[in-house]
């Protein structure tokens, strides 16, 4: 065997067996097969095609469950603000992962977007950059096809006859399983047409791959019930009275590095304006905060600088001291402020006490991802509890 067919037989073993079991099924969009759940929704002609228009909602096959496979659609876009999307391995209307477009991004780092949804919160604010967002030419009035290649643990984005995906995600965030699937709409949707699904068979069920914890994260976390804002003020620091009758429950830390809210609590969704003083401070009806809790044991008083993101608002307090408050909602800081998650966004200085230290973030959600994650880069001399 030579040196090339070497190389190849062991790139191909370093593959996820992905082995077709079916034929491609094309679903026209006037079948009873559709559930269309938006009141706008209509199967209508549209630049030359039968087409389905979702405007604000989904539209989901009821009778076909995909875990691995090809989902291909045609989409357009109107020339205006605009998502459009696949939804795949969906277990609820709240829950399930979810490829979009924002063609009114066109070109733009974040005009393809990966994201999964729970608890009917779609957390994009979070899962942003490598993996989840990525730059594409999407033509607006015009027929775009989209295909989305799924097995295990990865999924890989393709526009019309592009050879190379414009988007590769290692790490579904919600894991393993099949699902309904479907089309998806926001603000002023847009089109779809030329549907079809190909289910398939992955032998080695891990394909694809969770991404490490980075150095200094904090990763023991306990999370408190809800409360609605008017109940709880994020300002205000809990009494050892208050925290005691909260009920507390250890959850887990992701890749990079975060604490994901939206799995394990349900928010309100309300999307913010900002506009008049009385949105930018104060309490914001109907939001939700959690409190979230960790412990550090330190050898000695020292000082430990600790950079964390969090999303949308949150309170950072030290042994009953309140050490920071902030917002990072869309919109708040600017009229075009994304609001994106990151470990660099804020960084505040611990000063820790030897023995025991409490750290205590209270975080609030408008919409968009609800969490936070906080690093100390030196971690000589202190451990967590």
């Amino acid at each position: 065997m030579n040196r090339f067919a070497i190389l190849l037989a062991a790139a191909l073993l370093s593959l996820p067996a992905f082995s077709r079991t079916g034929h491609s099924e094309t679903v026209p969009f006037d079948s009873q097969r559709w559930e269309i759940k938006d009141g706008n929704g209509r199967v209508e002609d549209y630049l030359g095609r039968k087409s389905l228009f979702l405007r604000s909602g989904l539209a989901l096959l009821k009778d076909a469950t995909l875990e691995d496979g090809v989902i291909e659609v045609d989409i357009a876009a109107p020339n205006r603000l605009s998502f459009l999307g696949v939804v795949f391995r969906l277990e609820s209307d709240g829950d399930y992962e979810i490829v979009y477009f924002r063609a009114h991004k066109s070109d733009r780092p974040d005009a393809v977007q990966y994201t999964p949804s729970f608890n009917s919160s779609a957390a994009w604010q979070i899962y942003s950059g490598e993996g989840f967002t990525s730059p594409a030419h999407i033509r607006h009035d015009d027929w775009v096809h989209a295909r989305i290649v799924i097995s295990g643990l990865s999924a890989r984005v393709y526009f019309d006859d592009m050879e190379e995906p414009v988007l590769v995600v290692n790490d579904l965030k919600r894991g393993l399983g099949g699902g309904s699937l479907g089309l998806w709409g926001f603000v002023n949707g847009g089109h779809f047409s030329n549907f079809s699904y190909e289910p398939s068979e992955t032998e080695n069920a891990t394909a694809g791959k969770h991404g490490k914890l980075a150095p200094g994260i904090l990763e023991k976390w306990e999370l408190s019930e809800a409360f609605d804002s008017n109940v709880k003020d994020i300002d205000a620091v809990p009494s050892p009275t208050e925290l005691k009758a909260m009920t507390w429950e250890p959850v887990a830390v992701e890749s990079p590095g975060m604490v994901v809210i939206n799995r394990y609590r349900e928010t309100s969704e309300i999307v913010p304006s900002f506009r008049e003083p009385k949105d930018r401070t104060g309490r914001r009806e109907g939001r939700k905060v959690v409190f979230a809790r960790a412990v550090i044991h330190s050898d000695s008083a020292q000082t430990k600088k600790m950079s964390f993101g969090y999303s949308d608002e949150a309170t950072v307090i030290l042994n009953s001291k309140p050490l920071f408050t902030g917002k990072s909602a869309f919109l708040f800081r600017d009229p075009g402020f994304a609001g994106i998650m990151d470990v660099e966004n804020d960084a505040v200085y611990l000063d820790l006490k030897k023995g025991r230290n409490e750290i205590i973030l209270a975080v609030a959600d408008y919409f968009g991802g609800w969490g936070f994650i906080c690093r100390i880069d030196d971690m000589q001399g202190i451990e967590l509890e």
